[in-house]
């Protein structure tokens, strides 16, 4: 117990060595993991502890506290095209450090036109394996977990909140259903051509039944522009950093409608 508090010594003492400005780049962080045989994810949780950032979230504007809460969270993305892709690829620049990605499909042409992680190179792939090397590029210590299967327990067990990157009414409840078993928070996006919606669903407000009352409607596949996705995703990830670090969200009793073509945006309270 003593040498293994020395040896802890002994690397704090080298993160602090070789910081600058209280911020610790990737390449000292590789270079001290490998000289003491450990991860880069264990010089970084230390570093953090002691007020030193990670040099790559130094512009996030996170206090090293609230950076190492992102680090401990868990986030699963159901669905991983548009929404859930771009969603995931927001979370990881912000540091939360384990991703349950979910999605059975591969990439497609029709995918294109919005999905960021699709592209000539990976047509084909499943997109599931794709968004776990792309990310691991964007941050390296991140943990990518990869589920082929949307609805099941496992899908969401032991996570922080939910991500819903799915496009079809009937996926969104049964989604909703379960993370409402679970007592667990699940951020919902969907986009339409210039439209868009985002919320919070939970037990308490019930925002997936209130915005899709069962029908027994054929489904149907959305049209969809990629700005209207990128925006839709980027209100998901702020959400998602809301619950992860205990801030309040007007979208917990409302759910907010946006429109880009007339650039209207409205909060519309739940009954």
């Amino acid at each position: 117990m003593g040498e293994q508090n020395k040896n802890k010594q002994k690397i704090l003492q080298r993160i602090k060595l070789c910081s600058q400005n209280n911020a610790l780049s990737l390449n000292e962080g590789w270079r001290i993991a490998a000289d003491f045989n450990c991860s880069l994810l264990d010089i970084e949780t230390t570093a953090l502890e002691h007020s030193i950032v990670p040099a790559r979230f130094n512009r996030n504007s996170l206090s090293c506290h609230e950076q190492l809460r992102l680090f401990r969270s868990r986030v699963a993305i159901i669905g991983c095209g548009g929404l859930g892709g771009r969603t995931a690829e927001l979370l990881a620049r912000l540091g939360v450090g384990h991703l349950l990605l979910t999605d059975p499909d591969n990439f497609s042409e029709s995918n294109l036109n919005r999905q960021i992680f699709c592209t000539l190179q990976t047509l084909g792939l499943n997109k599931v394996e794709v968004l776990a090397s792309e990310l691991k590029q964007i941050n390296p210590v991140l943990i990518c977990t990869q589920n082929i299967h949307l609805f099941n327990t496992h899908s969401i067990t032991g996570n922080d909140l939910v991500i819903d990157g799915l496009d079809s009414k009937e996926a969104r409840i049964r989604l909703s259903q379960l993370c409402q078993k679970q007592d667990i928070p699940m951020i919902h996006g969907a986009v339409q051509e210039w439209y868009g919606q985002a919320g919070i669903d939970q037990a308490s407000n019930k925002l997936i039944s209130t915005l899709y009352p069962q029908t027994t409607e054929p489904p149907k596949t959305p049209k969809v522009l990629a700005m209207s996705v990128a925006l839709v995703a980027s209100l998901q990830a702020a959400e998602a950093i809301k619950i992860l670090l205990g801030h309040n969200s007007a979208l917990q009793n409302s759910w907010l409608q946006t429109d880009l073509r007339h650039c209207e945006y409205n909060l519309i309270p739940l009954p």
